[in-house]
């Protein structure tokens, strides 16, 4: 996927490095007599590799058309996620084997993101996380030459929370809505894109070694107004839940 930024060379280069800036994700606690500071985690901060089982709709949206060129499907999708405190990547694979017997889906997302701290005590935190996103979905018909295919590049922003409930178990909560512009291949601008996700999930500490077992809930939601020489058959709702399991580090 290649974006043109030249006209906008400033502001991409600008958001990026406010993007990149590090959120301190340790804290350090001292007492007299020790010769170094322990560290201690923020509730909630982990970086975590999963794999999850989603269910997935892609509802069309748009005027008339006929069943050949539709791809609406409610079908399961298998999610790959790598998240940091900063970046998150994730994949969707669907198709034969996730029981997607008419229709295949490829995903591909990535998220970079800066998160403002708005309160803190030791056992909770808030934060305003900032991000920008960038998106490939593509939906194709089994042996049928008709695909929606569109990237995206979308600016949000919301609220996230962690809290330590116990001092084996931490819970972190996420939501942020989204809105940017999608574009098909080869065009820099096709229509507009607004997306509301969050997440959900426990961390049990301690349960691999000093590395934590994460059980989480994926919420994703995108509207597509494609504007395009295809009329109108490029809009789409796509709704998916997510039961996601990994291991945070």
């Amino acid at each position: 996927m290649i974006i043109n930024i030249r006209a906008n060379y400033p502001l991409f280069i600008t958001l990026t490095i406010f993007l990149l800036l590090p959120l301190t994700a340790t804290a350090q606690m001292f007492s007299v007599g020790d010769p170094e500071p322990e560290r201690e985690r923020i509730p909630g901060f982990y970086s975590v590799i999963s794999a999850g089982w989603e269910f997935a709709t892609f509802d069309y949206t748009g005027g008339a058309a006929s069943a050949a060129e539709r791809l609406d499907f409610d079908d399961s999708v298998l999610r790959f996620r790598l998240d940091t405190p900063g970046l998150d990547i994730s994949i969707g694979l669907g198709g034969r084997l996730t029981g997607m017997n008419e229709n295949s889906l490829v995903n591909i997302n990535a998220r970079l993101f800066n998160s403002l701290q708005l309160y803190r005590r030791q056992n909770v935190v808030v934060l305003v996380p900032i991000q920008i996103t960038t998106d490939l979905l593509r939906v194709s018909r089994n042996n049928i030459d008709s695909e929606f295919q569109q990237s995206s590049l979308t600016l949000g922003t919301g609220l996230e929370s962690a809290l330590r409930i116990s001092d084996s178990i931490d819970f972190s909560i996420k939501g942020t809505p989204n809105y940017g512009f999608s574009f098909a291949q080869g065009n820099l601008f096709g229509g507009s894109l607004f997306r509301l996700d969050g997440r959900a999930q426990f961390f049990f500490r301690n349960l691999i070694g000093r590395h934590a077992l994460s059980i989480g809930y994926h919420f994703d939601y995108r509207k597509y107004d494609i504007d395009d020489t295809n009329g109108d058959l490029n809009d789409y709702d796509f709704t998916s839940h997510s039961i996601t399991i990994g291991y945070a580090f």
